[in-house]
């Protein structure tokens, strides 16, 4: 046995009965020896892994859950227009027009389906999540960043009003405007009060449309399943 491996094995003895914060890749560097960074096993786990981890450190240290809660809010607080509007752009006009092959025309249990009506349902699946953040934000009492995301889809959609070729909006052209009206009635529903004037600035060609949805958003009342 060489000196440095000799060197090296005492070094991890010497880790196993010091412990932390003597470190083993320290002792193991004294002695000589290198050793590969290793790669975060946090970062290899997925979303719903980590969140399983979330779940059993909190139950595991509650005293954390306080801490854990103000991130969250803060995380859940923050919006970016800007951002929201660009990914509802992309995600509306990256769906292509090979997609209604599997959806339109005649199904098995459900008949013939017209291709504008296979186009809107490809189109809401795309929409969903940015709606669902919409809501989760307003049902937590956050209308300031609830109106952000709604502001931002409301951009996004608008940006997608005249349609477009090879995509499915060419199949779908007032897409746009129905979800439009639709976003603002969702906030109404919400209690969340959108920046109308901003949004007729924002949106010059939907101004009435926008106004007449949030009048008759406001006098529904009610709320959103």
């Amino acid at each position: 046995m060489t000196a440095r491996v000799v060197a090296a094995v005492s070094s991890v003895r010497a880790f196993a009965v010091a412990g932390p914060p003597f470190a083993f890749t320290e002792a193991f560097a004294a002695a000589g020896g290198s050793m590969r960074a290793r790669t975060p096993v946090l970062k290899a786990m997925t979303a719903a892994e980590r969140g399983e981890l979330l779940d059993e450190l909190l139950t595991d240290q509650p005293a954390l859950r306080d801490r854990v809660e103000a991130l969250a809010a803060a995380r859940m607080s923050a919006g970016d227009q800007g951002a929201v509007a660009e990914e509802v752009e992309f995600v509306l006009r990256g769906l292509d027009i090979d997609q209604l092959n599997g959806r339109a025309g005649y199904q098995r249990g459900v008949g013939y389906v017209e291709p504008g009506e296979a186009a809107d349902g490809l189109l809401d699946e795309a929409l969903q999540p940015f709606l669902d953040d919409l809501a989760r934000r307003g049902r937590l009492g956050m209308t300031t960043a609830a109106a952000e995301c709604a502001v931002g889809i409301l951009d996004g959609l608008y940006r997608c009003r005249d349609g477009g070729s090879e995509s499915l909006l060419e199949y779908s052209p007032d897409y746009a405007i129905e979800r439009a009206s639709e976003v603002v009635a969702r906030c109404a529903e919400l209690g969340v009060d959108l920046p109308v004037d901003d949004l007729v600035e924002l949106l010059p060609e939907w101004d009435a449309v926008l106004l007449r949805s949030a009048t008759r958003g406001h006098s529904r009342g009610g709320g959103l399943a």
